[in-house]
């Protein structure tokens, strides 16, 4: 992962897969975001990680992180945003027939999982 990092202009992971990234090193001190319901465990291995408990995705810059599946899904079209433009990543939304959540501070889960109030 480490080798990787230096070859690619962006990481992404999505639910549990920061748990690979925070046991790499690659999320220490930075602000990271995984899985609601398995928020305890998957962040066991990144201490130095900056946890956001309430947070769809986290975009970094070249490290972004999602919480559940569906998160991975809205994080994926928001980077292509990004990087192509909104025009590309609306199209992907109709062209897949997919309502995005184009806000990544909007986390139901986080309460659900009892990690905020």
């Amino acid at each position: 992962m480490r080798a990787q990092n230096g070859k690619t202009p962006i990481i992404m992971s999505v639910c549990n897969g920061a748990s690979v990234l925070a046991a790499s090193g690659l999320l220490d001190g930075r602000p990271a975001t995984t899985n609601k319901m398995a928020f305890q465990s998957s962040t066991k291995p990144g201490p130095k990680v900056k946890w956001i408990k309430k947070a769809h995705w986290v975009d970094d810059s070249s490290i972004v992180t999602s919480s559940g599946v569906s998160a991975g899904i809205d994080m994926t079209l928001a980077v292509i945003s990004r990087l192509y433009g909104d025009k590309v990543g609306e199209w992907l939304e109709l062209v897949t027939e997919y309502d995005a959540h184009r806000n990544s501070a909007w986390d139901p889960f986080a309460k659900k999982a009892g990690l905020v109030k």
